[in-house]
């Protein structure tokens, strides 16, 4: 705000300042804003030698011309050409105007006509701000501006200084939350309209009222909300329950219909994408208290997740899995539109299953959270099995033969994921390198046994103990005795002397293991 005057009267036993433009009758200047000083009571001010309106004062011996100033019982009036008082009506001397009153005198320290403002020496208040503590009735308590033209600037917004001030139809600066229409204004304590972030004092459950001034803090809470009010002073907002985005200093933000910045997970899109199992695609993240614009093309690890939002209701939990709990980290990859990585229902390969980052690929599950270890996908026709590192790994996809992975009982195994292709990092069914698999875990024969047929992808194959696939032709035996025949790539039963009978057409059953995560689409 401008610089303000304060404008006192004249009260019992108390010469108080009168501040206006110039010093003639007494004038005392200020350069006081709302929260001015008073002058304490008791203590008497210098009283101003008298003068008449204007500059000077009657030089003694001059005769006064018929019409004009003339002081009478110590007080200045105004006389025409004809020697009547001049009531109810301006006069202007030395670039100042003054009131002549009913009676003729000089009105001092008043309002004229509810819309002008006379000084303590009857001038005019002209460009210049003066208080009002209401106790004369004629106004109420508060800041009022007199123009060029010495009216109060009522009704609308008004350029003083370097701010913007807005106006009451009684010409009282407005405070605070101003109400326009759907415009939502601030003006503060000072009247000053709020350009710029501001975090202030709100409470969502009792909206501030008009004319109300909130706390200012330096950083969000339960007790304060960031808001931004553009150029023009108007809040950034919905106009309606939906959110509406703005790009401030090159990042987005989202505001709710009260001008509020959002912050945390909120279902921005109104609709989810197309293989969006639970609607995870609608939300977006928007950093903490402080922060507020939109998070993409970044990784966050966080403890509140969609489904503890206030907008959790659009979620379409399944009935597997209910999502995450609060309170337990999670990590998540925000796309380049901010919406969080996750699990498509029409994955039916390991490439569409994973998301890609910076040439590494990750596991995600529906609700957008990252998974490590041992992973199953069940679709229709598609089971896929793949490796995410350990527990406390980086999550990133493992390919190729891999010792040791424990499974989701612990126990640990033997796997092998594909290296390349579409179907990269799902584990392989059938033979690699002389070793057989199934949904990528080693198939080897039982601890004693020697060998054991198993049937992998409709094909039969003789492994030993290790896994390794067995092709010399020859007879194979079981617990010392012979059981099998490998005859031109094709396995036999045989009798006991090892001479080959019928074909094998099954095979012992084929291994377990548990995942740690599994996701059906």
């Amino acid at each position: 705000m401008t610089a303000k005057r304060v404008i006192w009267a004249v009260t019992a036993g108390l010469w108080m300042a009168a501040a206006a433009a110039g010093t003639a009758m007494g004038e005392e200047d200020t350069d006081k804003g709302p929260a001015y000083d008073t002058i304490t009571e008791g203590v008497k001010k210098d009283v101003p030698k008298e003068k008449g309106p204007g500059d000077g004062t009657v030089a003694a011996g001059v005769k006064k011309s018929a019409g004009g100033w003339v002081k009478e019982d110590g007080s200045w009036r105004y006389k025409d050409s004809k020697g009547n008082y001049v009531v109810n009506d301006w006069k202007t001397r030395d670039g100042k105007s003054y009131y002549l009153g009913s009676e003729g005198q000089i009105e001092k320290s008043t309002w004229i006509a509810n819309t002008y403002y006379v000084d303590g020496s009857g001038a005019m208040v002209r460009n210049d701000w003066i208080h009002a503590d209401g106790k004369d009735g004629l106004k109420e308590e508060g800041w009022y501006y007199l123009g060029k033209d010495g009216k109060a600037e009522e009704d609308g917004w008004k350029n003083i200084g370097d701010g913007r001030y807005c106006f009451d139809s009684d010409a009282r600066m407005r405070t605070g939350w101003y109400y326009e229409g759907n415009n939502i204004y601030y003006l503060g304590e000072d009247g000053a309209m709020a350009r710029g972030w501001m975090c202030l004092g709100f409470d969502e459950d009792k909206l501030p009222q008009e004319g109300s001034v909130s706390k200012e803090y330096a950083s969000a809470g339960e007790e304060a909300r960031w808001f931004y009010f553009q150029s023009n002073g108007r809040a950034k907002r919905a106009d309606s329950k939906d959110f509406k985005d703005a790009s401030i200093d090159g990042k987005k933000y989202y505001f709710d219909e009260n001008g509020v910045m959002l912050t945390g997970w909120h279902a921005v899109k109104t609709s989810p994408q197309s293989g969006d199992a639970v609607g995870i695609s609608r939300f977006v993240y928007l950093g903490g208290p402080d922060d507020g614009y939109l998070v993409k093309g970044q990784w966050m690890e966080l403890s509140r997740h969609p489904g503890d939002s206030v907008d959790k209701g659009v979620l379409n939990r399944l009935d597997s899995y209910k999502g995450p709990r609060e309170g337990d980290k999670e990590w998540y990859y925000f796309e380049k539109d901010g919406v969080p990585a996750y699990l498509k229902t029409t994955a039916r390969t390991m490439n569409g299953a994973i998301t890609k980052i910076n040439g590494e690929a990750y596991f995600f599950d529906q609700y957008g959270c990252r998974q490590n270890g041992l992973v199953r996908v069940t679709a229709p026709d598609t089971v896929l099995t793949g490796y995410f590192g350990d527990r406390d790994s980086d999550g990133k996809m493992r390919t190729g033969r891999i010792d040791g992975i424990a499974d989701g009982s612990g126990e640990k195994h033997t796997f092998y994921f594909n290296a390349s292709g579409s179907g990269k990092g799902a584990g392989l069914s059938g033979e690699k390198d002389g070793f057989l698999y199934y949904d990528g875990l080693l198939v080897a024969a039982g601890e004693g046994t020697g060998y054991q047929a198993f049937k992998v992808d409709g094909k039969v194959y003789l492994v030993n103990t290790a896994g390794k696939i067995q092709t010399n032709e020859k007879a194979y035996k079981v617990d010392g005795t012979y059981k099998y025949r490998l005859d031109g790539g094709i396995l036999y039963h045989t009798d006991s002397s090892g001479a080959k009978g019928g074909k094998v057409s099954a095979g012992a059953a084929l291994p377990e293991f548990e995942c740690d995560a599994e996701y059906k689409l």
